[in-house]
């Protein structure tokens, strides 16, 4: 900038060139007294999503209430952010909505230390069950943050009726990135029919995630729930006598349920046990995993996964984790929860920062510059 000696700053080029930079120096300045910290390039946001199909613990006059209290402290323990639910309601026919909302609740409010003492729905948490079950039982899904939408799609399909449906909340977790959450229980047992369906529903809630995912496109996407099946090379498959990828009797269709849900652009958390086991059933002795956490990798960051079994810890082990939590946990509590075992994990969601907003717009300004695209002349 210097020229015969001199500073070249109020040449006729340079006078050109110097209204960009002050313009840039302009935009940082506006940022800067917002409070926003030049040197943080994202806020971060942590988020605990819980998945524990509770073996129709709540929701009905004849729930397995006796496993409540072993449920709650693990809950307690995991203290997730979210918590899809899979299995609530009980044991006969007749399921109420309304009352497996109001048992649900009631669990929180006595039962769970998470959301604060004496927690109130609508403020301190939130709850939202789904709206189609099987006579028996249907999905839920709580979160201590409000939820902006809500809805159950249908997973009817391939010529069945809808069975639980797909479960939706538009979790609104702080900053602009807002998580679309879903959760599913597809069929469970073992005959052809039964793989019919469940790979129906896969392929009915496929097309729904898909859908929604297109329409919200600057939102996360996670997908949680009971798939009753396992595509783990070592897990033998449900549908009895087959392997996965063999084709539907009538159909011919691939049957690959777990694949198809991934299909969407979903990664598998894969949360493993302490001892480095996948499988979340059966509680007393797990040998297949059926539940998962599935997440859009282009939105949420995976931190950490876990499967969570007091069973599978040495009494040594117990004993530091109760020392360390506060926590009285025995190894038969997982077990006395439920038939299935829960799944967490934390996932990370960067949201746009100071140092972000100000090179955004460093950028902007000085793409308008020629010289900032390279001189063409």
């Amino acid at each position: 900038m210097f020229r015969s000696g001199h500073l070249a700053l109020f040449t006729p080029e340079v006078r050109g060139q110097s209204r960009w930079w002050v313009a840039a120096l302009l935009a940082v300045s506006v940022l800067v007294p917002l409070g926003i910290p030049q040197d943080a390039a994202a806020q971060i946001v942590d988020v605990r999503v819980l998945d524990f199909n509770i073996h129709r613990d709540i929701g009905a006059a004849d729930s397995n209430i006796g496993s409540q209290p072993e449920l709650a402290k693990i809950v307690n323990y995991l203290k997730p952010d979210v918590w899809t639910i899979n299995e609530l309601g009980g044991n006969s026919s007749g399921f109420n909505r309304t009352t497996a909302h109001d048992l649900l609740s009631s669990f929180i409010r006595n039962d769970l230390t998470i959301f604060g003492p004496a927690p109130v729905e609508g403020v301190n948490y939130f709850l939202y069950v789904g709206e189609i079950s099987d006579g028996f039982i249907t999905n839920a899904i709580v979160s201590r943050y409000p939820l902006l939408e809500t809805q159950t799609f249908s997973d009817a399909g391939g010529g069945f009726n809808a069975l639980r449906g797909l479960e939706l909340a538009l979790v609104d977790i702080p900053g602009p990135t807002d998580i679309g959450l879903f959760t599913t229980h597809l069929k469970a047992l073992n005959s052809n029919n039964d793989a019919l369906r469940r790979q129906a529903e896969a392929n009915a809630d496929k097309a729904t995630i898909s859908t929604w995912m297109s329409s919200h496109t600057t939102a996360a996407a996670l997908l949680t729930g009971d798939f009753n099946e396992s595509e783990d090379p070592e897990d033998a498959t449900n549908w009895s006598g087959h392997r996965i990828g063999d084709p539907l009797p009538g159909t011919g269709e691939p049957y690959r349920p777990i694949s198809t849900l991934r299909s969407v652009g979903l990664f598998d958390a894969m949360p493993v046990s302490i001892r480095g086991d996948n499988d979340t059933i059966d509680s007393t002795n797990p040998n297949a995993r059926f539940d998962y956490l599935l997440y859009s990798g282009d939105k949420l960051s995976l931190s950490s996964a876990m499967l969570f079994d007091t069973g599978q810890y040495t009494s040594g082990q117990l004993a530091a984790l109760n020392a360390a939590n506060g926590t009285n946990f025995i190894a038969a509590d997982s077990a006395g929860a439920s038939d299935h075992l829960p799944v967490i994990a934390i996932f990370t969601v960067p949201e746009p920062g100071g140092a972000l907003l100000i090179i955004c717009a460093f950028v902007c300004v000085c793409s308008r510059r020629p010289n900032c695209r390279g001189n063409s002349s």
